[in-house]
């Protein structure tokens, strides 16, 4: 199958007038990818992603795959495709229909090969692997869901639909030029530091992304109010040194805030991402 990718190089060589850098495609290979299958011992192909829910082979194989995003987020995009590389469809190429849900439970390549991960329900994508060669998958709800920290980002589980059997893909372990990558389009960034003239210091704030506490540096005496992205004020204080701890009430959920210092006619804002 054409990728989204070579259909752009195909259009930027025919019409010869648009750098790529003006396609605004950021391209990102997994930080994991792996298979879990509860039903077979022994260590898994690591070059290799398997998927199948075929009960009379005890075939129940599940892909997961997760994505460092983590300098993309409080960004959006117009889409975003995940692009996999099928080499092998069981027994003589059947199509193997599969659903992608995104994974609940953080996770590395460590995780136990026979247990599968928890993911959520809602569907963010479906999909029907009816041929060897690249497939383009578009996941951007689901994307955008992680970008905007509506949901956290543990990856994504492409999962087979009961009666079907094998499909084998390339893991990011395989050679170069068959790895799996997520495409993004369209991505605008958030600005983090305010550009007003009046700006003569910044707010550091770490760890950023937190999951507990962050540690805010300003100025002595600055007034600082963090905010939602709907632009709800959820805390003010004066800071009475340069140095104070935000650890968010239990009912602040995960997502993307905004720090705003102001010191006189001085004011910074500041991008952060809080986990639960």
């Amino acid at each position: 199958m054409i990728t989204r990718r070579i259909i752009y190089v195909m259009l930027i060589i025919t019409i010869g007038l648009t750098p790529i850098a003006h396609l605004n495609a950021q391209t990102i290979e997994p930080q994991y990818d792996m298979y879990t299958d509860p039903d077979h011992t022994g260590a898994h192909p690591v070059t290799e992603l398997w998927v199948a829910n075929y009960a009379p082979m005890s075939n129940y194989q599940r892909i997961m795959i997760m994505f460092d995003l983590s300098s993309y987020m409080g960004g959006s995009i117009d889409s975003a495709f995940l692009n996999i590389d099928r080499f092998f469809g069981c027994p003589h190429g059947d199509p193997t229909h599969t659903k992608i849900y995104g994974i609940t439970k953080s996770w590395d390549e460590s995780w136990p090969e026979n247990v599968h991960i928890s993911h959520g329900t809602t569907e963010w994508a479906s999909y029907t692997f009816s041929s060897n060669g690249w497939h383009e998958i578009d996941i951007t709800p689901l994307v955008n869901e992680w970008l905007n920290g509506t949901i956290t980002n543990y990856g994504l589980v492409i999962q087979a639909l009961s009666g079907n059997k094998w499909s084998k893909f390339y893991s990011r372990e395989a050679s170069s030029s068959v790895r799996p990558y997520l495409e993004l389009f369209g991505y605008s960034g958030v600005e983090e530091e305010n550009d007003d003239k009046r700006v003569s210091f910044i707010i550091r704030a770490v760890p950023n992304p937190f999951y507990s506490t962050c540690q805010i540096n300003v100025p002595e005496g600055s007034i600082v109010e963090i905010f939602r992205v709907d632009g709800r004020k959820i805390y003010r204080v004066e800071s009475s040194g340069s140095e104070l701890i935000w650890k968010p009430f239990e009912s602040i959920g995960s997502g993307i805030y905004f720090i705003r210092a102001t010191q006189g006619e001085q004011v910074a804002i500041k991008r952060i991402i809080y986990f639960k």
